[in-house]
C-alpha cells in the first residue's frame, strides 16, 4: 500500500514538471515574437526597445559620409546636433527624425547620395533643411549659452526661408561656409552645437549691414 502511494506521488510530480516545462517554453516564444511586433521597429532591429541612438547614428554617418559627402566636422558635432532631433523610430524612412537619419546613414554606406538626408538638414527626405537647422539652432543658439540669435522658432524658420536652398550640403566645401545658402547655415549650426558663441553669434547672427547672417551673406 505504501509502495503504491509513493509510485503514484512520483508519477504525479513528473507530470506536473513536464506541464510546467512545456508552458514555460511556450511563454518565452510568445514574448520574443511579441517584442518585435509591439515595438513596430522591424522585429527589434533597432536594438533594445527599438529606439535609434545618437551613438549608433554618428558611428554610421561618420563612417559612410566622408570627403565631399561629410555632414559633420567631427563626431562631437554629430553627437551634439543629434540631441536636437526628434527620435522617432528605427522604422522611419521619411520625416524629421533621428530614425530616418539613421536609416539614411546606413544606406549611405553603399549610396553616398543618402548622406544629405542623413545629415543635419534632412534634405527633404528626413525633414526640411530649415526645420533641421532651426531645431539645432534653438537648442544651442540660446541665451543660456550666451549665444542667443533667434527669439523663437517661428523667427528662425522665417529667417532660414530667406536663404536659397540649392547647394548640396557638406562640411568640406569651404566656399559653402560663406555663401548665402541654407547649406552655410547648416555648416555653422552644426559647429555651433559645440561652440555656440563662436558660430551662433559670430556667424549666424545678423550683421549691422542688414544681412540675415554675418557670415552666410556672399
Amino acid at each position: 500500500m505504501l509502495r503504491s502511494f509513493v509510485f503514484a506521488s512520483i508519477a504525479t510530480a513528473i507530470l506536473v514538471a513536464a506541464g510546467c516545462s512545456s508552458s514555460s517554453s511556450g511563454t518565452t516564444g510568445a514574448t520574443d515574437a511579441g517584442s518585435g511586433t509591439d515595438t513596430g521597429v522591424g522585429g527589434g532591429d533597432g536594438g533594445a526597445g527599438g529606439a535609434p541612438t545618437c551613438a549608433a547614428y554618428c558611428t554610421s554617418i561618420m563612417s559612410a559620409c566622408t570627403a565631399d559627402h561629410q555632414q559633420f566636422t567631427s563626431a562631437d558635432q554629430c553627437l551634439a546636433s543629434c540631441k536636437a532631433y526628434p527620435v522617432g523610430t528605427a522604422a522611419d524612412t521619411s520625416g524629421n527624425t533621428l530614425g530616418c537619419r539613421a536609416h539614411a546613414a546606413t544606406a549611405a554606406a553603399s549610396d553616398a547620395t543618402q548622406c544629405t538626408a542623413a545629415g543635419p538638414g534632412g534634405a527633404g527626405k528626413c525633414g526640411n533643411d530649415c526645420d533641421g537647422f532651426c531645431q539645432i539652432a534653438m537648442m544651442y543658439c540660446t541665451a543660456a549659452n550666451s549665444a542667443a540669435v533667434y527669439p523663437d522658432l517661428a523667427t528662425c524658420k522665417t529667417t532660414c526661408a530667406m536663404f536659397p536652398d540649392t547647394a548640396t550640403f557638406n562640411v568640406t566645401d569651404t566656399t559653402l561656409q560663406t555663401e548665402k545658402q541654407v547649406a552655410c547655415l547648416l555648416y555653422h549650426v552644426q559647429e555651433g552645437s559645440v561652440d555656440p558663441p563662436d558660430h551662433c553669434l559670430g556667424d549666424l547672427a545678423p550683421d549691422d549691414a542688414g544681412n540675415a547672417s554675418t557670415t552666410c551673406s556672399m
